[in-house]
């Protein structure tokens, strides 16, 4: 079964989600108050984001002949909330499986060498895999409900992670924070970057379910898949 998928973004009027430009200080508050009124299990973001919560010490591989199956690895935890990393090349490192009360779940390609998954291993830190080469976005939501439990997940990741889930018409929700300011960067990332000017995909269509004014005249606009 597919657990229920909440999309969580702040971006500009003109869609643009990188604020750096903005002039309105820290807006971490106006995306974490809102995001923290979300129910959900878990939270997913992309290798990007994920680095800046996982270990910031040079940290060596295992390294010699290893020979670790390329099958899904639970590891030791008792937490009921999980951070999930869309990680395909494993990239990321580990000084412990937990970030802040969240066990740590990688999403990875089997292209991923036997020494990654050593380090994650030794760590604790939990894996499944979505693919070869690439990522099935719907096996891994499987994946994790039925080896997690997980029902409910919040992604807060950046316009290519938002992209990939919308492409595989996986998203039930938009929780968008508008902010109230046009952007007009071009070259920009958006709230969804899932192809380019040529696709003969449909757009995805979301009805309202909400509407609640913040502080400092942003919005918080929640939509529903129509």
């Amino acid at each position: 079964m597919k657990p229920y998928v909440i999309c969580h973004i702040m971006g500009s009027v003109d869609g643009r989600i990188l604020s750096g430009n903005w002039g309105m200080g820290n807006l971490s508050p106006m995306f974490e108050g809102p995001a923290s009124k979300i129910k959900a299990d878990a939270w997913l973001v992309g290798r990007r984001t994920m680095e800046d919560f996982s270990s910031h010490k040079v940290r060596r591989l295992p390294v010699g002949k290893l020979r670790i199956p390329k099958t899904d690895f639970v590891g030791e935890h008792k937490a009921k909330t999980y951070a999930v990393a869309i990680d395909p090349s494993g990239k990321c490192r580990w000084d412990s499986n937990m970030v802040s009360t969240e066990h740590v779940i990688e999403v990875l390609t089997e292209k991923v060498p036997a020494e990654y998954l050593a380090h994650l291993r030794s760590n604790n830190v939990s894996y499944v895999f979505g693919g070869k080469t690439s990522l099935d976005l719907k096996l891994v939501l499987e994946k994790l409900n039925r080896l997690f439990g997980i029902k409910r997940v919040r992604i807060d990741g950046g316009g290519t992670v938002n992209g990939s889930f919308l492409k595989a018409d996986l998203i039930d929700e938009l929780s968008l924070v508008l902010a109230p300011v046009a952007d007009g960067r071009m070259g920009i990332p958006t709230v969804f970057d899932a192809d380019g000017p040529d696709t003969k995909r449909r757009g995805t269509r979301f009805r309202l379910k909400s509407v609640k004014q913040l502080e400092r005249d942003f919005l918080w606009l929640r939509y529903a898949k129509a």
